[in-house]
């Protein structure tokens, strides 16, 4: 009796039952290839969306470059603006997408300050301050699109809905 009363109080992993138990769910949870998702599928509306910005700044950086004497361009600003907010509003609408809505908000913080030195730099623009902007913009884009690439790559995503 003594004997009885010790195995009901021992440990589940003494008792030789369990352990072929945990075994076998460990290896059906291995086979069917669980997988914790952290960041949502690929989306070709912000790929696109932010390699149109990328056009847009890099002529303008250009256009400042080759004719340092340009007028500050407030419709420049107001146009990717309005991009940047439209795409982090997409972003922060898909399921797990924080890292990029993050990503897009730092870039649009690289716009903000270079459009503070734009306007308050008198002409001719000094093409030290654009090439760095343009290295600062190039980083957060890059880090976006790589992103994109990647998740391209694993699950594609819905077609984009049709322009009308």
């Amino acid at each position: 009796m003594a004997n009885e009363g010790s195995s009901a109080r021992s440990p589940l992993w003494r008792r030789p039952s369990i352990i072929p138990t945990v075994l076998v769910l460990l290896i059906a949870l291995a086979a069917t290839g669980c997988a914790v998702k952290l960041i949502g599928d690929y989306d070709d509306t912000i790929d696109k969306g932010i390699t149109e910005i990328q056009q847009k700044a890099e002529l303008y950086f250009a256009k400042l470059q080759s004719t340092p004497s340009t007028a500050f361009d407030q419709s420049f600003y107001d146009d990717l603006s309005s991009r940047l907010a439209v795409l982090k509003s997409r972003a922060a609408s898909l399921p797990q997408y924080t890292i990029i809505a993050q990503q897009v908000t730092n870039l649009k913080s690289q716009f903000d300050t270079f459009q503070k030195l734009d306007k308050g730099t008198s002409r001719p623009f000094p093409s030290g301050i654009v090439t760095a902007a343009e290295s600062a913009v190039e980083v957060s884009v890059e880090s976006i699109l790589k992103l994109e690439i990647a998740l391209k790559r694993g699950v594609p995503s819905p077609p984009a809905s049709p322009s009308k």
